[in-house]
């Protein structure tokens, strides 16, 4: 059941508690009449047939409303009428007739308590004709009064509900969504589930290993327009990845080699690549999709909430950048009018130095805001890291002057959405930093994805000494978002002067120490 669904199956609970109450007082209301006349032993039989109705009724109306549960109120409404009218009459019991018209007006709209009054009605009359009782036709007057009552009450529960339906229907996705990022809110407070879709994938293959006793492995997640992301690989990435792509050719694969859906109640989210020297017995396998099929939900929770991440950070920055721009940059730009007005009404050549000098700083200061803005704004379009560098350069080359040199290699899979957005924030703010301190006159990007490994560089050829300091997070941000994406960031000084950012991805900082450890990538 989906969320929306479980939404307004809540909404049908209340419902049914409300017409479950109302034939409840109604009977309750009815006995009472009875003990009142001192009739109760004549009207008990006629009594508890009707509670056995109603229980029955209300007992099968238990749950979502269908199309076989709206006949029921019309049931209930033909036995109480034949009930009711084949008896001697008693106090207060006749009262009942509204009950099913009006809890089927409640309950399931104006059709289903039109035909509820129409088959009381025709049982009502022909019940009283056939019994030939000479006070029929009054009996029937009272009758017919109760069972009008019953449908104006209906048709009163239909015009005021379906007002209510429709605004429950319009809200209960949102409140279902309300409900469980408050429950993933809770669990995340309190340390219970993880949320970042590469330390799930990585936890999955250690469990794997441990289990399986096997030597390299690798989780990938079907991404959007039928890409595949790996997540996690533990071992030689490259075999990993032309091994997966063997199997999804049908190929068949070496020994030791199986290939495990991660497997939902809806579909097939992902695969689990497991790779070790000996055969897999049956047994083995087995308990291998147990392991998978137990971490499914937890990963398949992990990448959506992934995307619901990035699409909140891309808003929120959004939001800031209009803030900025609406609001601080307007009132800078005003600030440089004054100080123009200032300049032209002086006639001090001190106060129009001066003031020639705030105007220049005014203008560096909007430069830096327009810089801000756009920073804060560019996003990866088109699932491609490439376009966005080639777009944030060309914005930098034209208003700085800097001369950049960019060389670009793609040659593998593009890289899922959370990996190229963290990429293109690192570039922005190294070349942020060159574009404010290196007083640099060229500035040379490299990327390359090979889908094995990452690598982004940029060098400048200015000032160098990129160091931290006090109270600026420029760096320590770059390094917290390389270590996010499974990467990692050295900065150094540049052989010929000025200063080199390298990232590179876990993968090729192992390689180079040659010592084996997990590593979070997602070259596909």
């Amino acid at each position: 059941m989906s969320p929306a669904a479980g939404y307004l199956a809540t909404a049908s609970l209340r419902q049914w508690r409300v017409t479950t109450a109302v034939r409840v007082f109604s009977l309750a209301l009815a006995t009472g009449s009875v003990l009142a006349a001192g009739s109760f032993s004549q009207a008990a039989p006629l009594l508890a047939a009707i509670a056995l109705i109603a229980s029955a009724t209300s007992a099968l109306e238990w749950g979502t409303p269908t199309v076989s549960t709206r006949w029921l109120p019309v049931g209930e409404s033909l036995l109480v009428a034949l009930l009711v009218m084949s008896t001697p009459e008693q106090p207060g019991v006749l009262a009942y007739l509204a009950v099913p018209p009006a809890v089927a007006g409640v309950r399931f709209g104006l059709v289903t308590a039109t035909n509820a009054i129409f088959v009381a009605a025709a049982a009502s009359v022909v019940t009283a004709v056939v019994s030939g009782d000479p006070g029929g036709a009054e009996r029937l007057a009272r009758a017919a009064l109760w069972l009008l009552a019953g449908y104006g009450v209906g048709l009163l529960a239909t015009w005021q509900l379906r007002s209510v339906r429709d605004i429950e229907a319009r809200q209960a996705p949102y409140a279902a969504a309300n409900q469980l990022m408050s429950q993933l809110h809770q669990l995340a407070r309190h340390g219970r589930v993880g949320l970042d879709s590469a330390q799930v994938a990585s936890d999955l293959g250690v469990e794997l290993r441990s289990a399986t006793g096997a030597e390299q492995s690798a989780v990938f997640i079907d991404a959007n327009g039928g890409a595949v992301d790996l997540l996690a690989a533990h071992g030689d990435t490259p075999q990993l990845l032309a091994l997966c792509d063997q199997i999804a050719d049908g190929k068949p694969a070496r020994p030791g080699v199986t290939l495990l859906p991660l497997r939902s109640a809806e579909k097939v989210r992902g695969h689990v690549l497991l790779v070790r020297t000996k055969e897999w017995t049956d047994e083995e396998l087995e308990r291998a999709q147990e392991i998978a099929d137990e971490f499914v939900l937890r990963l398949d929770t992990a990448v959506l909430f992934d995307d619901v991440r990035l699409m909140a950070t891309a808003e929120e920055r959004n939001r800031i950048a209009r803030e900025m721009h609406d609001g601080v940059a307007q009132e800078v730009v005003a600030l440089g009018y004054v100080v123009d007005e200032i300049e032209t009404v002086s006639q001090e050549p001190e106060i129009r130095e001066l003031a020639a000098t705030l105007r220049s700083e005014i203008s560096r200061v909007v430069t830096e805001l327009r810089f801000s803005i756009f920073d804060l704004r560019h996003q990866v379009a088109d699932h491609r890291l490439a376009g966005a560098l080639t777009e944030y350069v060309r914005e930098i080359s034209h208003g700085t002057g800097l001369r950049v040199h960019l060389v670009l290699d793609e040659s593998g899979p593009a890289l899922p959405s959370r990996i190229e957005t963290e990429l293109l924030r690192i570039a922005q703010e190294a070349l942020g930093n060159v574009r404010k301190h290196a007083r640099a006159a060229n500035v040379w990007i490299t990327l390359v994805s090979h889908g094995a490994d990452v690598t982004l560089r940029i060098e400048d050829d200015g000032v160098g000494n990129a160091v931290p300091r006090e109270r600026h997070w420029g760096l320590q941000t770059m390094t917290e978002r390389a270590e996010r994406i499974g990467a990692r960031l050295t900065i150094a000084p540049r052989t010929d002067g000025g200063t080199v950012v390298l990232l590179r991805s876990t993968d090729v900082a192992t390689a180079e120490r040659i010592t084996p450890r997990d590593h979070h990538r997602s070259p596909r």
